[in-house]
């Protein structure tokens, strides 16, 4: 039986921009996977939809067509925002049902770069006479999954960094006051962001200051249209201290969680040998990269971490490792919360803390911006985008 359908734009871009939306479903489930969406018309209508839901479980070609018949798929067009994998993974080839379903046309977002598809997916249904376009929303569908195209393509996580400030751009009052900034909302949507990345990430600044526990602590599961995404319930990311000479305190509520979440410090290589061995007899991973430079230590932790499925990593403070990460043209997203407070005062911290750039024209810029309230803030995010990328 055909699903309920769907009145949209007949068009090849307006079903697109539907797998697109669902895609969106999955984040936070499906990593290291990509997220995909897929929608199954036929005769100018919706007839199926599905996304690829959870890591290790259906993709988004499978959820779609199980809920038809044979003869429903039959010459439909079948949209989908990434190419159909052709090789054997946690579930089969998503190619091997196309090609028993025989639709008459599948619409691709874009190619899968992943080397055991890169184009095998839309060779094979092509060769069995099915035609195939590829490229439609090919924008929209590279945003989407981001994440996983920078970990296929340099072997680095997708680096978010998140800070919240009043409206004259202070992180705290001139006595240090920083509690609280934004609004119940705008923290408990910033938590459930944490729900959905692979990892948070502090410097030993705030790690002192803060003694945090960061872990995601929002209760509410489901979607939430003051969301960004449909975000899952809890699950709580590796908790990751950048600490050059181990100074995090083995009695932190961070150290003395670590049998419950796992932690990893990153030292430099003149850490203190005696703070390393306790940090590890209480539980810690350290990691000791063999530079102090934080090119080097990214790219050292990267090797660990990626490898075993971290995508996205949200920098949570303090400013002088945001500063560093964006002088580094390390950060790829940014999720800034405005508080419409005005606190004044000679501002003793500013959310990025690094060395900055001389003259206007050389500022880095931030793409594909999106403002929405939460509560009586601001959400901002967006892409950066950096002066080389851009010339």
């Amino acid at each position: 039986m055909f699903s309920s359908s769907v009145v949209l734009p007949n068009t090849h871009e307006s079903w697109m921009s539907r797998a697109i939306e669902l895609a969106e479903k999955g984040r936070g489930r499906v990593e290291p996977n990509p997220m995909v969406g897929c929608v199954v018309v036929k005769d100018g209508q919706k007839i199926s939809e599905g996304f690829h839901e959870q890591f290790g479980q259906a993709h988004a070609e499978v959820d779609a067509i199980s809920k038809l018949s044979s003869a429903d798929v039959e010459d439909s067009t079948v949209y989908v925002t990434l190419e159909p994998c052709t090789h054997f993974g946690k579930t089969p080839p998503c190619v091997d049902l196309l090609l028993a379903s025989k639709p008459k046309c599948v619409v691709v977002g874009m190619q899968d770069p992943f080397p055991q598809v890169a184009g095998h997916g839309i060779h094979r249904l092509r060769e069995a006479g099915i035609e195939v376009i590829v490229g439609v929303e090919s924008d929209a569908c590279e945003r989407l999954i981001a994440p996983y195209l920078k970990r296929l393509r340099t072997g680095l996580p997708w680096i978010i960094a998140k800070w919240a400030m009043t409206l004259d751009g202070r992180l705290a009052t001139h006595g240090k006051d920083s509690k609280w900034v934004t609004s119940e909302p705008a923290r408990q949507h910033a938590h459930r962001v944490r729900s959905y990345v692979d990892g948070i990430m502090v410097g030993i600044g705030t790690m002192l200051a803060d003694d945090p526990m960061l872990t995601a602590r929002a209760t509410v599961a489901g979607s939430d249209e003051s969301l960004p995404y449909a975000i899952p319930g809890n699950r709580n990311p590796v908790r990751i201290v950048m600490d050059r000479q181990a100074r995090t305190h083995v009695n932190s509520q961070l150290v003395r969680s670590s049998g419950d979440h796992r932690t990893i410090i990153v030292c430099g290589q003149n850490a203190d040998n005696r703070q390393v061995d306790a940090l590890r007899e209480h539980g810690c991973e350290v990691v000791a990269c063999s530079h102090d430079d934080m090119p080097t230590m990214i790219q050292e932790l990267s090797k660990i971490l990626v490898p075993n499925g971290m995508t996205n990593l949200l920098v949570d403070g303090g400013p002088r490792l945001i500063g560093s990460l964006i002088d580094h043209e390390l950060v790829d997203e940014l999720h800034i919360y405005i508080a419409p407070k005005i606190v004044g005062g000679s501002p003793t911290v500013v959310p990025n803390h690094g060395e900055g750039v001389l003259r206007m024209e050389l500022a880095n810029r931030i793409e594909n911006t999106r403002v929405q309230a939460i509560g009586e803030d601001l959400f901002l995010s967006g892409f950066c985008t950096y002066k080389r990328q851009r010339s």
